[in-house]
C-alpha cells in the first residue's frame, strides 16, 4: 500500500512540475493549483491514517505506545487541515495581488503658477482717531451729541459751565469801552499838542491791556466748548452732565472709518524682500469674504531689537465702514512667483538618509510600477511645494496612495 501512495505522490509532482501551454490562463492555472493541493491533503491523511493501522496490528508495538501513536496521529491530521486552510488564505491573497494591482491618483507634471507668500498679522487703527478732553477744567453744562452719532468737523459736543468767564467778560467789555473813549479824547489832544505824553501813553496802555483780557477771557470760554477735530462719529461719551470733566480724563471717543490703517511686524529675516509701494493682499478672519489689495506706505528703517522685527504700515478705505478699529487683519506679502513651476503637494514628498523623493508612475507595456525618484525641493505655500529639481514635465507623481507603495510595485492608475 505504501509504495502505491508514494507513486501517487511522484505522479502528482510530476504533473506539477509539467510546463504549462501558452494557451492555458490564470483561472485554469489556478483551479489546477487547488485541485492538487486537496488531493495532497487527502493523500496526507491517509499515510498517517495507515501509519496508525499498521501499528495497531503490528504486536511487537508496546499497548502504551500505541494509544501515543493513535494521539499522534490525529494531531499530524489536524496539522495538515490547518496547513490546508492556510494554503487557501495564500492563495486567495496571491490572486488578489495578481489581479487586483493598488489604486493611486496621479498629478501629470505640467509647467504652473507657484506664488510664495509671507505671512503677518497687524492691528487695524482708524486713521483719524481721537480721545477728545477739555483743556480746562470745569463742570459739564451740555452734552450736545449721543453715542453713535455722526458729525461734521466743528460741530459742538460738549460745553462746560462758563457763568465766572462770562462775568469778567462783562466787566472787561464795560470798562474797555470806558478806556477807549477816554483814549480816543487823550489822542485828539495829543495831536493837537495839548497834554503831556505820559497821560497819552497811559490811556492808550490800560485800553490795550483791557483789549489783551477780554481776548483772553473769551478764549478761555472758547476752551469751554468741545468740538469735533473732523468729521466722524461719536464712539463713546464717558460722563454725564452735571459731573467735572479735566485735561486729565477724555470725555468722548471719537472716530472716522472712512480711512484705516494696518500695521505689522515682519522678520529681518525678510528685508530685503519687502519694499515701500509692494502690494500686499489683507484679509480678516471675521470678514472670511472680504479681501483687499492694497501697496505699503510706510516701511520702519529701525529693526526693534526685542522681536527682531520691522514694521510696515498699509492704508485702505472702508466703504460701507466693515472693519473697525483694532480687529486684526492677515497681511500676504508676496516675496516669490514661479510662471514655470513643478508644483506637488507638500503631504506626498517623502525623505530617508539620502534626501527627500518622491514616487512616481512608470509606464510600460506590461503594467504600471513605482519608482522612487529623488528631488531638490523649493519654497512651500499653502500645502503645496515648488520642486526645483528631479521632475520632469509628465512625470506622474503617486498623489494618492503613496504611503501603501514602494519603488518597484505594480499599481493601477485611478481618477
Amino acid at each position: 500500500m505504501k509504495k502505491i501512495i508514494v507513486l501517487t505522490l511522484i505522479a502528482l509532482v510530476a504533473a506539477c512540475s509539467q510546463p504549462t501551454t501558452t494557451n492555458e490562463n490564470l483561472t485554469v492555472l489556478t483551479s489546477k493549483r487547488d485541485s492538487l493541493q486537496n488531493e495532497l491533503t487527502n493523500i496526507e491523511k491517509q499515510i498517517n491514517t495507515i501509519d496508525m493501522q499498521v501499528s495497531e496490528i503490528d504486536t511487537s508495538i508496546n499497548p502504551n505506545d500505541l494509544k501515543l501513536i493513535q494521539q499522534i496521529t490525529m494531531q499530524k491530521n489536524k496539522i495538515v487541515g490547518i496547513e490546508t486552510k492556510i494554503k487557501k488564505l495564500e492563495n486567495k491573497m496571491t490572486a488578489k495581488v495578481e489581479t487586483n494591482y493598488i489604486p493611486v491618483a496621479v498629478k501629470n507634471i505640467q509647467n504652473e503658477l507657484f506664488d510664495h507668500f509671507i505671512i503677518s498679522f497687524g492691528e487695524v487703527k482708524a486713521k483719524n482717531y481721537a480721545m477728545i478732553s477739555p483743556e480746562i477744567g470745569g463742570r459739564i453744562a451740555k452734552i450736545y451729541v449721543k453715542e453713535g452719532q455722526k458729525v461734521t468737523k466743528g460741530s459742538l459736543l460738549i460745553s462746560l459751565n462758563a457763568d465766572a468767564f462770562n462775568t469778567q467778560i462783562t466787566g472787561v467789555k464795560s470798562s474797555l469801552e470806558f478806556a477807549t473813549k477816554t483814549y480816543d479824547k487823550q489822542d485828539a489832544l495829543w495831536k493837537e499838542g495839548i497834554g503831556s505824553e505820559i497821560q497819552y501813553l497811559t490811556a492808550k496802555n490800560t485800553k490795550e491791556t483791557l483789549e489783551a483780557q477780554l481776548k483772553s477771557l473769551e478764549a478761555q470760554v472758547r476752551m469751554t466748548q468741545l468740538r469735533a477735530p473732523f468729521d466722524g462719529i461719536v464712539d463713546k461719551i464717558f460722563p454725564k452732565e452735571g459731573e467735572m470733566a479735566g485735561p486729565s480724563f477724555p470725555v468722548i471717543e471719537f472716530v472716522n472709518l472712512a480711512k484705516l490703517t494696518i500695521q505689522a511686524n515682519i522678520s529681518e529675516a525678510h528685508i530685503d524682500k519687502i519694499k515701500t509701494g509692494q502690494d500686499v493682499e489683507l484679509s480678516f478672519s471675521s470678514l472670511p469674504d472680504f479681501k483687499v489689495t492694497t501697496p505699503i506706505i510706510r516701511m520702519s528703517k529701525v529693526i526693534s531689537s526685542a522681536s527682531r522685527t520691522f514694521e510696515i504700515e498699509m492704508e485702505i478705505n472702508n466703504p460701507g465702514e466693515k472693519i473697525i478699529p483694532n480687529m486684526v487683519s492677515t497681511i500676504h506679502v508676496k516675496d516669490y512667483s514661479n510662471q514655470e513651476a513643478f508644483v506637488v503637494p507638500s503631504l506626498v514628498i517623502r525623505s530617508d538618509t539620502k534626501g527627500n523623493y518622491l514616487y512616481v508612475v512608470n509606464k510600460n507595456k506590461k503594467n504600471d510600477v513605482v519608482e522612487k525618484k529623488y528631488v531638490t525641493t523649493g519654497l512651500s505655500y499653502d500645502e503645496n511645494t515648488n520642486i526645483i529639481k528631479g521632475l520632469n514635465a509628465e512625470d506622474l507623481v503617486i498623489v494618492k496612495g503613496f504611503h501603501l507603495v514602494s519603488a518597484g510595485v505594480p499599481v493601477n492608475i485611478v481618477e
